[in-house]
């Protein structure tokens, strides 16, 4: 073999390295790059149901609040109604 040949061999040699090298660099850089994004969607599915389930506890505070006024309403009438009867047994 003469001088040229082995310095082809040793070029595709190293150019074969530094491709190989350069492909599992950037496989890998796109690997972490999906693992990122993947945290970001995950963080952000959290922070969204986050969000949902203070939003469902604050109507179902909202709701606890007007029940109670309902209640509170229903009695009223009731001690309404009671004094209306009342008031027409005395009548009669």
């Amino acid at each position: 073999m003469n001088a040229a040949a082995w310095a082809f061999t040793i070029l595709f040699i190293c150019v074969t390295t530094v491709l190989c090298a350069r492909y599992y660099f950037f496989s890998r850089l796109r690997t972490s790059k999906l693992a990122l994004t993947e945290s970001k969607e995950y963080r952000a599915l959290a922070d969204e149901y986050r969000r949902l389930s203070d939003m469902a506890i604050t109507a179902n505070e909202h709701v606890e609040l007007k029940l109670t006024d309902l209640s509170v309403r229903v009695d009223e009438v009731r001690d309404q109604l009671d004094q209306v009867r009342r008031i027409l047994k005395d009548v009669e």
